[in-house]
């Protein structure tokens, strides 16, 4: 067994010089950027109303010649953008030219909520000027004015603590405009009193042809170094600041005793900036009971499924902790408090961390990563997590990524330790990021021996390989919009020698300017002693519309022995201010199991709503409903009647009031 490890780990070492020798010729070939606007700042600003006609825009230096990201041609429909700014803030304007303005398509009105099957325009900006992924901010708004921000660290979804920013749009009879208003404050960035280059560029897409187009064409891959230039800007200096965001909640419940219990708690969230790139994010008693999480599905898997956490404490700064399956947040499952120091030590120097008590367990994670160049990053972490029954857990992770061109290399190794017990875990990828193809070669292995009670780890003691590749096409008329391909393989064995895995799957879908989309595939090989083959097909229609949209899918085969079938299926509607929604999944295999999940909300406003989410399912039926009002600057208050994650309805009314200071 130890000659397997030390072979996996001098294979691993291998490519890693690998990863360090592409790093070195990207440092080499870095692509010039032509495309740059100058930073012009004005005493006025213009009034946000989704007009242009501001004297500030008459002088503002133009983004223009924007160019269909699949084509690389330029777009159909062109775009114009206008950017200046203040002491206070930055200003953005775009005119979004449209040949069939009647045909624009808008539909989302609640603000941080990701904007897609609609038209939608972008401005990103890069303040570091690293085209990294995790210092880029963009700002997302749709022809209602409806807008959406990510910022660099990632934030949690209260709009004090996001940054309260403006915008208008309006649809005018050659297509339609956007302003945008950005405070400096809400942004992190270079500490200066010279002037500096930061990354922008502004994206657009169009729903009706399906075209993505930007002022500096990153491509169907998005290579980031591609972005343009804003040019001798002087940000302000930046005010640091304390925000505490408290809670408070009331209730009543009946216990299984059939007694009534009354609660009371209190609780708080802090942020406060150390330094203008490094923020402090604490949480004292934190509320996790009332929040809505994820609902695992009932379709049949070997391991553990993965179901994510939507905490909001575990969001915030969630762009720094980029772990994959060493960090799965929902390994924590109680916690009397957290803290939290995430940011920047310098331009290319970037770190998280993270501590979470309970009376019964503590976590540690240190996380740190160094941009080498526009293309390539090495980063570093330390997870530990001590339980009072199972001891300490500790884990050291290496990582390192690379792209020259279109070719991505890919390698991590981690190494755990807990009592006697030491294991590694680690893999390789090389990536060809084509246009059209994308196909991949990954080694891996995991020892039998490695631990981490914090990851998500679902199978442990395999190694071997995988192979694979993506197709993807569009076309911006004609019968097809887009059609894709997906071929993955994989070979692997257990330490013993024995058959771990031999998977084949294959995916396929295709969608139609008419919005109809049609998927099918198969998947089948060996799981140990297992045979399997299954068939899929699936049909959608109105397959873009989030509030509108009607779906079903069919799976039959072996699986583990047994034949299986599965039928699910989605409906979703909205009129009047309703929006209702209906997923189901009906599956035969060793047993008959069902899941329904039935969601109704009606909105008094972008702000106010009323909603519930019934669960049926064979451990028995969930209900709960909701009156809230959250997501928007001021107060936020919760009124909820039952429990929106247990497995069956609990008689229990809670009030909670949420406010920023």
């Amino acid at each position: 067994m130890k000659t397997r490890k030390n072979y996996a780990i001098v294979l691993l070492i291998a490519l890693s010089f690998m990863i360090i020798n592409l790093q070195i010729w990207a440092d080499e070939n870095i692509q010039t950027v032509k495309k740059e606007l100058p930073a012009l700042k004005v005493e006025q600003p213009p009034t946000v109303d989704g007009v242009l006609d501001d004297a500030c825009w008459r002088d503002a230096p133009k983004a223009v010649g924007f160019t269909d990201e699949r084509t690389e041609k330029p777009a159909k429909n062109q775009s114009v953008g206008r950017l200046v700014y203040t002491d206070t803030a930055i200003y953005v304007g775009l005119h979004l030219y449209d040949d069939m303005p009647n045909k624009i398509v808008a539909r989302q009105t609640k603000d941080q909520t990701r904007i897609r099957g609609e038209d939608w325009v972008a401005f990103s900006l890069d303040p570091f000027h690293t085209h990294q992924f995790s210092d880029r901010n963009f700002f997302i708004v749709n022809p209602l004015g409806t807008k959406y921000a990510h910022l660099a660290t990632g934030r949690a979804e209260k709009s004090e603590w996001i940054g309260l920013w403006k915008t208008a749009a309006q649809i005018v009879e050659d297509g339609w405009i956007v302003e945008m208003e950005i405070p400096w404050q809400m942004l992190d960035y270079p500490d200066t009193d010279k002037p500096v280059r930061m990354g922008i560029n502004m994206d657009r897409g169009q729903q009706r042809t399906g075209e993505k187009s930007w002022w500096c064409n990153l491509g169907v891959n998005e290579f980031r170094e591609n972005d343009g230039h804003w040019v001798d800007v002087l940000p302000p200096p930046r005010k640091r600041e304390l925000k505490l965001l408290p809670y408070l909640i009331s209730g009543i419940s009946e216990t299984e005793t059939d007694e009534r219990e009354y609660t009371a708690r209190a609780g708080a969230d802090i942020r406060y900036e150390v330094t203008p790139q490094l923020r402090l994010i604490g949480t004292a008693n934190p509320d996790f009971d009332n929040i809505e999480q994820a609902v695992e599905g009932i379709d049949f898997s070997y391991g553990e499924r993965y179901v994510p956490d939507r905490r909001p404490f575990f969001s915030e700064g969630g762009n720094v902790y980029r772990l994959g399956q060493l960090f799965h947040s929902r390994r924590i499952m109680d916690m009397d408090g957290g803290l939290k120091l995430f940011g920047k030590l310098g331009k290319n120097t970037s770190i998280g961390t993270l501590g979470t008590y309970h009376r019964n367990n503590q976590n540690v994670i240190l996380q740190a990563s160094q941009s080498l160049t526009a293309t390539s990053n090495v980063s570093a972490a330390f997870l530990s997590h001590h339980q009072r029954e199972d001891g300490v857990n500790n884990v050291g992770h290496l990582s390192g990524d690379v792209r020259h061109g279109k070719f991505l290399a890919r390698s991590a190794i981690a190494q755990s330790w807990t009592g006697e017990s030491n294991g590694r875990d680690g893999f390789a990828n090389l990536i060809y990021q084509g246009q059209l193809v994308q196909p991949y070669l990954s080694v891996f292995f995991v020892d039998s021996d490695f631990v981490n009670r914090l990851g998500y780890h679902p199978f442990t003691a395999y190694r071997g390989l995988s192979l694979g590749s993506y197709f993807r096409n569009e076309w911006r008329d004609g019968f097809l919009r887009s059609a894709s391909l997906s071929v993955q393989s994989e070979a692997s064995n257990t330490y013993e020698g024995k058959v771990f895995r031999r998977n084949l799957s294959v995916s396929s879908l295709l969608l139609t300017h008419s919005d109809y989309a049609l998927a099918a595939g198969w998947r089948g090989g060996q799981f140990e002693e297992f045979n399997d083959s299954v068939f899929s097909i699936g049909l959608r229609a109105r397959a873009s519309d989030r509030f509108n949209n009607v779906g079903i899918t069919y799976n039959w085969g072996e699986q583990a022995g047994e034949a299986i079938h599965r039928i699910s299926g989605n409906l979703n509607l909205r009129a009047y201010g309703f929006t209702a929604g209906l997923t189901s999944q009906i599956q035969w295999h060793f047993e008959r199991r069902y899941q329904q999940i039935l969601t109704l909300t009606y909105d008094f406003s972008p702000a106010l709503s009323l909603g519930s989410r019934l669960i049926w399912q064979v451990e028995g039926i969930n209900i709960y409903f909701a009156l809230r009002r959250s997501g928007y600057a001021g107060t936020d208050f919760f009124i909820v009647l039952g429990d929106p994650n247990a497995s069956e309805f609990k008689q229990r009314l809670v009030a909670k009031v949420i406010r920023a200071f």
